[in-house]
């Protein structure tokens, strides 16, 4: 790809409607996130009689999953509906819902690199003594795992995979009822 085909891609127009979108499959994944969070914590807090402070141990860490698993997912899905394979009002629902699947491979790719490069790095500082190994890696003598991180990184594709579909479909219906003013095109419709 030349450095004129880039800056081709990137004065695509139609980046508002996709960025809207990414933004709300964000927030609902994260809505969802906390709201699982929340369930999970009382059911545990109401068997074992945990104090109230573990409700903000467990919102800390839906926010720092937050900036690990749906925020590449929702990246990913901007990149797609703006670049890759943008949602147009003529497409078929079948049509809708095969850019959904490949905006969340897209998504699922962003977060496995994000995975693999945050284990790397960890592995580094336990190479460097600065982390205790065991503390991130386990117990035993555990590395980075590419193999880990990809079944994650696929089972958050599954789960996440509702909401870009419905992501998506709002898009295509609101692009229906707002058509734009020019015609919608990306990589994969100039191949």
């Amino acid at each position: 790809m030349t450095e004129m085909d880039v800056a081709k891609a990137l004065q695509r127009p139609g980046a508002l409607p996709p960025l809207l979108t990414a933004l709300g499959i964000l927030v609902a994944l994260v809505v969802l996130g906390f709201l699982g969070a929340t369930l999970s914590a009382l059911s545990v807090t109401a068997q074992a009689g945990y104090p109230a402070e573990f409700f903000v141990q467990i919102w800390v860490a839906q926010l720092v999953w937050a900036l690990g698993g749906p925020l590449p997912i929702a990246l990913g899905a901007f990149l797609c509906f703006w670049q890759i394979a943008p949602i147009a009002p003529g497409l078929r629902l079948a049509h809708v819902i095969t850019r959904a699947l490949l905006a969340g491979l897209a998504g699922t790719l962003l977060l496995f690199l994000v995975g693999v490069f945050f284990g790397f790095l960890l592995w580094l500082l336990s190479l460097g003594g600065i982390i205790d190994r065991g503390e991130f890696f386990g117990s035993g003598d555990a590395g980075i795992g590419v193999l880990p991180v990809l079944f994650q990184s696929l089972a958050t594709f599954l789960q996440v995979l509702p909401v870009l579909i419905l992501g998506a479909v709002l898009l295509w219906g609101w692009l229906q009822r707002h058509p734009p003013t020019r015609p919608v095109r990306g990589t994969l419709d100039e191949v």
